[in-house]
C-alpha cells in the first residue's frame, strides 16, 4: 500500500500539463507504459512504485504506472 500522503504531495506539486498526461496514462488498461521523463521521474523521486518494463525498442515503454496510483490519479483528476 502507497502513502496516501505520498500521492498526495506528488499530485500537489504536478503541473497542469503533467495531471493531464498522467490521467490519459491512468486511463489506459494495465499495464500502462511510460515514458522516462519528467512525470514518471517526479513519481520515482515522490517515491511513489513503478514497475520497469521489458524494452520494447519503443522509448515511451520503459515504466510502468502501477494500479493502485493509476486509481489515486483518475479520483484526483475527476475531482479537479
Amino acid at each position: 500500500m502507497i502513502d496516501p500522503s505520498a500521492l498526495e504531495s506528488w499530485w500537489a506539486g504536478l503541473t497542469p500539463e503533467q495531471r493531464e498526461r498522467a490521467a490519459a496514462i491512468a486511463a489506459r488498461p494495465a499495464p500502462r507504459g511510460m515514458a522516462v521523463d519528467d512525470l514518471s521521474a517526479s513519481m520515482l523521486v515522490a517515491g511513489l512504485p513503478t514497475a520497469r518494463q521489458v524494452w520494447t525498442g519503443q522509448p515511451e515503454h520503459l515504466v510502468e504506472m502501477l494500479d493502485e496510483v493509476a486509481e489515486f490519479v483518475r479520483r484526483a483528476s475527476d475531482s479537479d
